[in-house]
């Protein structure tokens, strides 16, 4: 269960820095205006910064977001459980 648990907050960690780093990238190579043509039509905004993504960019990085969330839940409910036991 300890190595379990090791995992699932290496995951955790691993995902969040991900999408950090993915959403720094996005931030900086985006493209400040839609372009329906390419696809870029859905929003990312990062402290008044505006960029535009296409639809796979946009699920990729909520997607890292997501499975970095449920994997820290998931260290937390395994902690919690582990922790009960004599």
């Amino acid at each position: 269960m300890n190595s379990l648990k090791l995992v699932v907050g290496v995951l955790a960690l691993g995902f969040w820095f991900s999408s950090f780093f993915v959403w720094k990238y996005f931030d900086a190579h985006g493209l400040r205006t839609p372009d329906p043509q390419s696809g870029k039509i859905y929003p990312l905004d990062t402290h008044g910064s505006v960029i535009y993504l296409t639809f796979r960019e946009h699920y990729f990085l909520y997607g890292l977001i997501i499975a970095g969330i449920v994997f820290f839940l998931l260290s937390v409910v395994f902690y919690f459980v582990g922790r009960n036991r004599p």
